[in-house]
């Protein structure tokens, strides 16, 4: 007998079809289970791809609109200004920065009591922030500045962003244009008023004058007599000289434009200063102009007429010499044109009255040598400006359009 022991056998069992254990039927279900369990993460996974992709797409419609709406408050030619229930400034763009005076980095989201007084825009702003308060429009001047201020208060949406929107506008300039027009439609009237009085008055003046001139031939045997005669006819011809003065600065300025090179133009104009026998000795003369030509719709008798003038005025206010500078400077639509001195200089009084008719500071002058000049460039459709320090100097600014149109 071996000392191995027979293997015991198990009992075959034979399932008929349709028959499982319980242990099959356990692995059946789990499989079943971990089958739906895959699609249900399989769903789940696709939908957090749709919800990522949404998500992506939406973050990026939103960058787009924030760069947009940056990019508008930034370019927007108003100051805007948000300041939110609590006071505080949630929108602040560049123009609000340079209008207002700010620092940029202090001034958005900090209380707007801790940059302004309470009606430092013309309305009570806790009151305006308190009942919702709307403001159609204000002015505010604040020197040298004029403002246009319009207001409209947010209250829909969530609280948080309810709040008052303010915009500001610079009139300043629009102000001064205005003004200008007023004096130029005054000057027009003054003008043609003072053609029909100078008209009128030089009728009579000539007979006065020509009486005169047979009194004075008259009384040839009583000096003294005749001596008064010969007033009385001087006395005409400096009336008629002022009236002709007159009539010919309110008669409009007629000039005949050509294309002409500015540069080679400001050359002939130095050239002939400095071969007048008048020009002083103890001036220096110092030209920044381009070499290659600008050209420019212009008269060139009539500018040349009056840069002369502005150079001639810059040798007076230079008695004991100094230095005369000329420039021409070319923009993107137009040129400048600047002679500056290094001479006595001028008060804000008398700038205020340099362009004035018969105003002047000389014992022989008529004042109307600046006023003729301003007419020229403006007759251009320019502009001529003055900075003036004094004991230091002038500058004057001659702007021309390069085109017409």
């Amino acid at each position: 007998m071996s000392d191995k022991q027979p293997r015991q056998q198990h009992p075959s069992v034979n399932l008929t079809p349709g028959q499982e254990t319980n242990h099959g039927r356990v692995e059946s279900s789990i499989y079943e289970k971990v089958n739906k369990l895959n699609v249900v993460c399989s769903n789940l996974q696709e939908k957090l791809t749709t919800v990522n992709q949404d998500l992506q797409k939406t973050n990026m419609e939103l960058d787009r609109s924030q760069h947009l709406l940056d990019s508008i408050l930034k370019n927007i030619s108003e100051a805007i200004v948000f300041i939110d229930l609590k006071g505080i400034l949630t929108i602040v763009n560049d123009q609000a920065i340079k209008l207002l005076q700010l620092k940029k980095e202090s001034s958005l989201f900090a209380s707007y009591w801790s940059l302004f007084s309470d009606d430092f825009f013309g309305f009570s702003m806790k009151e305006a922030l308190n009942f919702g308060i709307s403001h159609r429009l204000l002015y505010k001047s604040y020197p040298p500045k004029e403002f246009e201020i319009s207001t409209h208060f947010f209250y829909e949406g969530a609280k948080e962003t309810h709040g008052l929107m303010i915009l500001l506008r610079d009139i300043t300039e629009q102000q001064n244009l205005h003004l200008m027009t007023e004096r130029t439609n005054r000057m027009k009237e003054l003008g043609e008023m003072t053609a029909v009085v100078a008209h009128e008055i030089r009728n009579p003046l000539g007979g006065i004058r020509g009486y005169a001139s047979l009194l004075y031939r008259d009384l040839s045997d009583e000096i003294h007599l005749q001596e008064m005669a010969g007033f009385i006819v001087d006395g005409t011809k400096q009336l008629e000289k002022l009236v002709t003065t007159i009539l010919q600065y309110a008669r409009p300025i007629q000039i005949k434009l050509n294309s002409i090179d500015l540069n080679a133009l400001l050359r002939s104009v130095i050239r002939f200063i400095k071969i007048d026998p008048s020009f002083p000795k103890k001036i220096q003369i110092a030209a920044h102009i381009p070499d290659e030509p600008l050209l420019a719709p212009i008269d060139a008798e009539a500018l040349k007429s009056a840069l002369l003038n502005l150079i001639f005025n810059a040798f007076q206010a230079m008695p004991e010499g100094g230095l005369l500078t000329l420039s021409l400077l070319k923009q993107t639509h137009c040129c400048q044109i600047t002679i500056s001195d290094t001479g006595i200089g001028m008060g804000d009084e008398l700038l205020k009255q340099l362009f004035s008719p018969f105003f002047t500071t000389k014992q022989k002058g008529n004042g109307l040598g600046l006023v003729e000049t301003q007419k020229i460039i403006q007759a251009h459709r320019g502009t001529i400006e003055v900075r003036s320090v004094l004991n230091k100097g002038s500058t004057f600014t001659i702007t021309l359009p390069l085109r017409r149109s």
